[in-house]
């Protein structure tokens, strides 16, 4: 950190490198236009600022691409069911092509220290590019131009605003007049509750800096919060210290004046902020002096920065380390780091073997790349996605998921299914893809913060997918089936490798380590969720529509409690056993102890989960008995359902434990481990849990608790089996 700064003196260098709007009528246009244009000692400032608040761009950073969705643009798609770039939309609707975006705009997006577009959570801010119009002919927008009245721009000037950034959940946006739209630096506008729009900043450099100052002291600084002594504190500040040049800042109802100390900020709120005061310092030394001027004792107040309190931490694993579950182990750890597989900076000698391959479109200096054998996907700045071969001349598959530039990459070539494409993205969405069917980029999950690493591998129990999001926790997904189990390994990982034999190699800052996973203890309903993908692809035998049953099962998870009873309802007299065993019965059923047992995605939310179980049961007892190729199967969904019955047991949703109990209640057979948990969940303190466990035991009374608590007494005619 560099030496002492006295930010009473900031409000200088602010004025030195703003544009002096007070002159304007005294330049000539072109004049002004060429003050407004010098912004390089703008952004220099800029700069200084962030480096002395110890901002350094990220080594992995991707920087946030201009023509971006916004996340509140893409939540509120997807709240509607809608998909990007869907037929008929219109990513201009609300902009005005014929409007200039100043110079200064386009100059921020491109610096390369910019804190926002490398790091944007430290700002909580959504971008708008290019600038939408308000009144925003596509209603999107929540405010509307500049009254008739308004000082903010000349009479018979256009009075509409283009807005340029957002607060997060666009509870408020500023934005620059249309009638300064040619201007090189305008002048920025902020939208306040009862009040309209009312200036903020005199230019977009200003503005820029502006929301660094009030961000970044908050993440990297030390802090104070308030004092019962506020009111004389205040006093205090307005008579001792100086502002710091800027117009005061409003969102979210604040209206905040920063006054300068050395080596301290503070930020004075007179609006509906949570807090009055709040004071920043670059050291904690900084506060302790600023709090002695004031004739207070700040030692036992301070708290660290976000920054220190979120900075890497070195991985945490030990060889022999393993979790309880038995689902990894460590093999042996390093302090070297090792450079992650899934995504890479493409240089001279990536750009080499594209070309000798035959390939012209080698990746750019700012593309992503990841190569597996022959194959080999790159990422290009507007998050398309193109896959080659490197052992042919055929033209690159492309693909684009809208999710911005990939921070990671995977890829592999799949003996009988072609090549599958993983890409993470820096809003955390993972997406997989198979350039050989039509279907385009499928999200797979969504987490914060951004996808770090990835890998993809043919294992001997199938192909495997492991993330990381920077988050602790690594995302495993048996691709077969579906399944996915999120192991802890601690802190410090950035990316992940994967071998053949299921070796998970976790990399960070600090160093590598080398965990074997087990398939059968990280994906226990693998087996089970197999027999569910063949449910979607094999034909239900019924009396009716074969697709019937897959729309009532999905129905089940409806949030109307009406469609979940009628789908309920029908999956009754098309599945009921009373007529045998049909084949749609033995597929469905692997559907039904899922949600039934509240496992699955949507599964909590099912309004009928008791009779769903309950249906579950009957189609048990006419699985034991008969002959053929159905029953064949069901016996075997059986086998497979009585291992997993143990976990469900020790579940943490009640509503798991039941239906573990009572499953294991139905089954022909069950082993000793089986019978102890049952003799243990006997005395749950969750009354369902305890009563079906005593079912399973053989205490036919306990049924009478289950009816109580809303089960049919049709569906517990089976039970008990106690043994």
């Amino acid at each position: 950190m560099s030496g002492m700064i006295d930010y009473g003196r900031f409000a200088e260098r602010l004025k030195s490198v703003m544009p002096r709007w007070g002159e304007r009528d005294r330049m000539s246009p072109d004049e002004f236009a060429a003050h407004l244009a010098d912004t390089a000692p703008r952004w220099e400032l800029l700069r200084r600022f962030q480096e002395e608040w110890g901002y350094e761009v990220p080594e992995d950073a991707v920087p946030w691409q201009r023509w971006s969705e916004s996340e509140h643009r893409q939540y509120l798609r997807r709240l509607k069911g809608e998909a990007a770039g869907e037929e008929g939309d219109d990513p201009f609707e609300s902009v005005d092509l014929s409007l200039p975006v100043p110079a200064a705009l386009d100059e921020w997006w491109e610096l390369p220290f910019n804190s926002f577009t490398h790091s944007p959570r430290l700002y909580w801010t959504n971008p708008e590019y290019p600038p939408t119009l308000r009144p925003d002919p596509g209603g999107y927008g929540i405010a509307g131009g500049l009254p008739d009245d308004t000082p903010l721009v000349p009479a018979g000037a256009d009075r509409r605003v283009c807005v340029f950034k957002a607060e997060y959940e666009y509870c408020n946006e500023w934005g620059y007049p249309a009638a300064e739209a040619g201007l090189p630096d305008p002048r920025v506008l902020v939208t306040v509750f009862e009040e309209g729009w009312v200036l903020q900043a005199g230019s977009l450099s200003e503005f820029f800096l502006q929301l660094a100052v009030q961000r970044l002291p908050a993440h990297y600084g030390w802090t104070v919060y308030g004092d019962d002594d506020t009111e004389r504190i205040v006093a205090w500040v307005k008579e001792e210290l100086p502002t710091l040049g800027f117009q005061p800042w409003r969102e979210l109802g604040q209206h905040i004046t920063v006054y300068g100390a050395p080596d301290a900020l503070v930020f004075h709120d007179t609006g509906d902020g949570d807090f009055e005061l709040v004071v920043h310092g670059r050291t904690p030394e900084a506060l302790k002096t600023l709090g002695a001027r004031m004739g207070l004792d700040w030692s036992e107040r301070i708290r660290t920065p976000l920054s220190v309190q979120e900075a890497p931490k070195p991985i945490a694993l030990r060889a022999g380390d393993t979790d309880q579950s038995g689902r990894w182990t460590v093999l042996s750890t390093s302090p070297d780091p090792r450079e992650s597989v899934g995504v890479k900076s493409a240089d001279k000698s990536a750009d080499k073997s594209a070309d000798e391959s035959g390939d012209q479109s080698s990746a750019s200096d700012d593309d992503s790349w990841a190569v597996s054998g022959t194959l080999a996907v790159t990422s290009e700045e507007d998050g398309t996605l193109r896959v080659r071969r490197l052992d042919s001349d055929a033209d690159p598959v492309l693909a684009n998921p809208q999710a911005g530039p990939a921070t990671a990459l995977a890829c592999i070539q799949l003996p009988d299914d072609g090549p599958l494409i993983a890409s993470g993205h820096r809003d955390g969405t993972l997406y997989l893809w198979t350039p050989e069917s039509d279907e385009g980029p499928l999200e797979v999950a969504r987490q914060s913060p951004k996808l770090t690493g990835l890998a993809l591998s043919d294992t001997a129990t199938g192909t495997v997918l492991a993330a990381c999001w920077r988050d602790d926790v690594v995302a495993l997904w048996d691709i077969a089936s579906g399944e996915r189990a999120d192991i802890d390994l601690g802190p410090g990982i950035t990316g992940v490798q994967l071998d053949e034999e299921l070796r998970l190699t976790v990399d960070g800052p600090s160093g590598h380590a080398v965990v074997q996973l087990d398939a059968d203890a990280l994906w226990p309903a693998r087996e089970l969720m197999l027999r569910v993908v063949s449910f979607e692809k094999a034909e239900c035998v019924t009396d009716s529509d074969p697709e019937v049953v897959p729309r009532r099962l999905a129905k089940l998870l409806s949030w109307d409690t009406d469609d979940a009873r009628r789908a309920m309802a029908e999956l009754d007299l098309l599945l009921a056993p009373g007529n045998g065993l049909c084949s749609a019965a033995v597929l469905a059923f692997l559907y039904l102890t899922q949600i039934g047992a509240a496992v699955g995605v949507g599964a909590p939310h099912c309004h009928v989960r008791r009779r769903v179980l309950g249906l579950a049961l009957r189609i048990i007892k006419a699985m034991e008995v008969g002959e053929g190729h159905w029953h064949t199967v069901a016996r075997e969904m059986l086998a497979d359902l009585s291992r997993v019955l143990p976990d469900m047991m020790e579940e943490e949703d009640p509503a798991t434990r039941t239906a573990g109990a009572l499953l294991a209640a139905a089954l022909p057979e069950r082993d000793e481990r089986t019978d102890v948990l049952l003799r243990a969940l006997a005395g749950d303190p969750h009354p369902e849990a305890a009563a079906a466990a005593a079912l399973a035991l053989g205490d036919a009374s306990a049924a009478d608790t289950l009816v109580s608590a809303g089960w049919e007494r049709t569906d517990l005619d089976a039970l008990p089996r106690g043994r």
